[in-house]
């Protein structure tokens, strides 16, 4: 079986439209997301809708939770005031702009997703199985992350939520993090996403791809559409700013 996986879309359209275009030519049998499609972009209303319409399993973001759920927070990890501040222009943005019927749908999201392919058994959500705003980084402790795919009974555990893709091979199986469609912080403003192949035969082969598109589009719209250009400019710069590393 050959898979796509793709995370954090985050309202960027044209980031979404170009990553399944490139999927298209992979020749994969499915494609799944793991969450956080609305937020920080311009374009809430039609990323959902092009997920329905490509019938894209997705796991619940803890974006897509505070939209659907019309929280007031998102769950985020904000540094200072500054980052405090814009993560709430974020969510009344996109509160105001994503419809009833979007955010109904967004809060029957399921926070997990299942697979068994071959002998593998396959766990995917958004930051971690223990919490949907929890970060797993490349360098997270290595114990922690065997005693997650243990405890889950899971050899390979696909995330998001760092927007920041790597593929991490443990003595208890995989931690594959797929990065980021819409707002990347690799330091390139390319989106992300990971092909998974497993077979009985060879195992897992897994691959980081990078997709480029038009990002100064969606950064123009973000600019045009009330919400903060700080926006635009992490969509510009894929996170060698650090200060685009502080709200997710």
């Amino acid at each position: 079986m050959k898979f796509a996986i793709m995370s954090d879309v985050h309202s960027n359209l044209y980031a979404l439209e170009a990553v399944l275009k490139d999927i298209s030519n992979r020749g994969v049998d499915n494609i799944y997301c793991t969450g956080d499609l609305v937020g920080y972009g311009p374009r809430p209303n039609e990323v959902i809708e092009l997920i329905k319409i490509s019938q894209i399993p997705t796991v619940m973001g803890n974006y897509d939770d505070a939209i659907g759920n019309m929280r007031f927070i998102c769950g985020c990890d904000y540094k200072d005031e500054k980052s405090l501040l814009l993560g709430e222009q974020s969510i009344a943005w996109t509160k105001e702009n994503t419809s009833n019927v979007n955010r109904k749908w967004l809060s029957e999201l399921p926070g997990e997703l299942r697979l068994s392919v071959a002998d593998y058994k396959i766990l995917l959500v958004h930051g971690s199985p223990r919490a949907m705003n929890e970060y797993l980084h490349e360098g997270t402790d290595e114990g922690y992350l065997n005693d997650l795919l243990s405890e889950n009974k899971a050899n390979i555990l696909i995330c998001g939520h760092t927007h920041i893709p790597y593929i991490k091979k443990l003595s208890n199986g995989y931690i594959i993090n797929t990065g980021s469609v819409g707002k990347p912080k690799h330091g390139k403003p390319n989106s992300t996403y990971v092909i998974v192949e497993i077979s009985s035969s060879d195992g897992i082969k897994a691959e980081i791809l990078e997709v480029a598109y038009n990002y100064e589009k969606t950064a123009e719209e973000i600019e045009k559409c009330g919400l903060p250009t700080d926006f635009a400019e992490a969509i510009r710069n894929g996170g060698s700013d650090k200060r685009a590393f502080i709200y997710r």
